[in-house]
């Protein structure tokens, strides 16, 4: 999980932030989900929010905050962990799904 957080922190975004836990928690359960296409409302959002007991909704929201500040703030360094160049804003989905390749490809650079 601190690998998670440090690519967080890399993006910008700090602890003062609901969305940083959220995210790192959704980028683990995203991460683990191998056997099928990962439905972050259906799958994750209903999860981290019953773990700090809130909503699907306001944990989507908390969420898409913290991808607008790293896409405010350090878009070239999103798009250097996404591997190619972003015409739009990332969805939460897209956002998550980035981390988990960046995270996923970082870990098999450090195996060889």
């Amino acid at each position: 999980m601190s690998e998670v957080y440090g690519v967080i922190r890399k993006l910008g975004a700090t602890s003062k932030y609901k969305g940083y836990y959220y995210i790192a928690d959704a980028v683990e359960m995203a991460g683990e989900i191998r056997e099928r296409p990962v439905k972050v409302t259906k799958d994750i959002y209903p999860i981290i929010a019953r773990k700090y007991r809130s909503t699907p909704s306001n944990v989507e929201h908390n969420i898409r905050t913290l991808v607008n500040l790293c896409w405010t703030n350090h878009k070239d360094v999103l798009e250097e962990m996404a591997g190619c160049t972003m015409a739009d804003k990332p969805t939460n989905s897209e956002f998550i799904d980035i981390l988990v390749y960046y995270l996923q490809h970082l870990d098999r650079k450090m195996n060889q």
